[in-house]
């Protein structure tokens, strides 16, 4: 019998690098409802694949994506303090977050179709020669950054004249401006604002005018990072207008069928969102990625098949399981189906606990297909590896997550009563109030960090989101923690009642 980690090697965790979740993704049906159909929001939990779609819009040839060019934007370095500084400190707040969107999109989108007519060898219009003048004067590069297109040297225009206006009416101040200077100066903020929603109005125009057959699907993913400790509602008003402007473009006839703006966003964020077609969104232009049993074995059988040896002799009908020596782990369950109930049913997870197998198995020296001693090891390895995936997930937006998991930790046990976990919250915030635990309480449930019964079984919320918390019933830490937090399986009462 061949020894598994001959052959099956470690896997890349990040979807950037996971060229095999790539693959996997092109047969789901959501890249062709944000491809061929009219989705333009993409939603999904952290570590669920959002950006392996991403990657896969980036990479794969124009014929692939119904001919359209994909300009594909991360946003894990994004200067979120400069697009704060779009907003006015008198009028709506609102109209200048969702103009400033529309002037960062438009300025890349108008970058993108100089460069493709030019790529293709195609005579620019005299708009368009004068158009790339502005641009590479104005930022410096002809297909400038998000930073150069939200500062860069628009500050120092004088003044910008609109669509009428030529290359020479341009001039330039001298010396530099920083985001500290524009932030503290009321006067250099409202030129900052005017000269950008002047060009964006001309930009626009020439974009429209000229933009013929072509068709640009630009990709803003990684919107939740990046974000600063304090400024988290700022940034939400600052993602609904992206989104208000996203709809508008999809909905005006004159334009979207030659551009089409996507947005990868995390579900929880979108969950906290206030804004009034918030359900109309859900309902229509989304898809969202979930994953349950049958799609996460499929994921990884596709990986057991592309490297198994011929001469492996796996039972292929075991799917995921064939890479197992045995056929039932504790409480009769499946070994893949024991894998799946301590992950959050995302890719990531499953790959984690494949990849802390191998390095058990590498440490044993052992042989063969993997025991169940292994499946158990393995099993807190991977513990820790979830609870520093929720750290850095929650860390800039719930600072207090750390302390939170604390609490479920000196709890003790797995299951508790609300009372428990009140005398514990006690213990690690004294100085909190009766509302800041049910909040508490109510974020580790909404975020499947807790579970409760549902018709005899436990369950969390990614396994179903009608699922309400009830306040009498039990909770139960999730399965993926129990040995990070080094938590029991029973209190004392269950143990003695069994």
């Amino acid at each position: 019998m061949h020894n598994v980690v001959d052959w099956l090697p470690e896997f890349e965790i990040s979807a950037e690098t996971d060229g095999e979740l790539l693959k996997y993704f092109i047969q789901r049906p959501e890249i062709n409802k944000v491809v061929f159909g009219k989705a333009w929001l993409v939603l999904g939990k952290k570590g669920s694949g959002k950006t392996a779609i991403h990657e896969y819009l980036k990479s794969t040839e124009s014929e692939n994506i119904d001919n359209q060019e994909s300009l594909c934007i991360n946003f894990r370095h994004y200067p979120w303090p400069a697009h704060q500084i779009y907003k006015e400190a008198l009028g709506s707040l609102n109209t200048a977050y969702q103009k400033s969107w529309s002037y960062l999109i438009t300025v890349k989108a108008l970058s993108k179709l100089i460069e493709l007519k030019s790529r293709d060898g195609k005579k620019l219009s005299k708009e368009l020669v004068k158009a790339k003048s502005y641009i590479e004067k104005i930022y410096g590069s002809p297909n400038p950054t998000l930073k150069e297109v939200l500062l860069s040297k628009v500050i120092r225009l004088k003044s910008v004249r609109g669509p009428s206006a030529g290359l020479d009416d341009l001039t330039l101040e001298a010396g530099e401006f920083t985001i500290d200077d524009i932030a503290s100066s009321e006067e250099l903020q409202s030129r900052l604002r005017t000269n950008a929603f002047t060009l964006l109005e001309y930009f626009e125009s020439v974009f429209r005018n000229n933009s013929g057959d072509y068709k640009i699907l630009i990709a803003l993913d990684q919107l939740d990072e990046n974000w600063l400790e304090g400024e988290i509602e700022e940034y939400s008003r600052m993602l609904v207008n992206l989104l208000n402007v996203c709809s508008s473009l999809s909905l005006d006839p004159d334009l979207n069928s030659n551009l089409k703006v996507v947005v990868f966003l995390r579900t929880d964020i979108y969950q906290t969102l206030k804004f009034n077609d918030k359900n109309k969104l859900i309902q229509g232009p989304s898809v969202t990625i979930e994953w349950d049993h049958d799609s996460l074995n499929d994921m990884f059988y596709e990986r057991i098949r592309k490297y198994a040896p011929p001469s492996s002799g796996l039972d292929e009908t075991l799917k995921s399981n064939c890479v197992f020596s045995f056929k039932m782990a504790r409480q009769k369950t499946p070994p893949f189906k024991h894998i799946i109930k301590r992950s959050f049913n995302r890719p990531r997870d499953i790959i984690v606990y494949f990849n802390k197998l191998r390095a058990v198995r590498e440490e044993n020296k052992g042989a063969g297909l993997y025991s169940s001693a292994e499946l158990y090891s393995a099993e807190i390895e991977a513990s820790t590896s979830i609870y520093n995936e929720l750290i850095d997930e929650w860390s800039a937006l719930y600072p207090e997550i750390e302390d939170l998991l604390g609490v479920l930790q000196l709890i003790e046990y797995e299951t508790f009563d609300k009372a428990a976990f009140e005398k514990q919250y006690r213990v690690a915030f004294p100085e909190s109030s009766a509302a800041d635990m049910m909040k508490s309480l109510k974020f580790l449930f909404e975020n499947s960090i807790i579970g409760q019964k549902h018709h005899g079984r436990w369950v969390f919320r990614y396994n179903n989101l009608r699922l309400l918390m009830n306040q009498s019933k039990d909770f139960k830490t999730h399965p993926s923690l129990k040995h990070k937090l080094s938590l029991l399986e029973s209190r004392p009462s269950q143990r003695s009642n069994s």
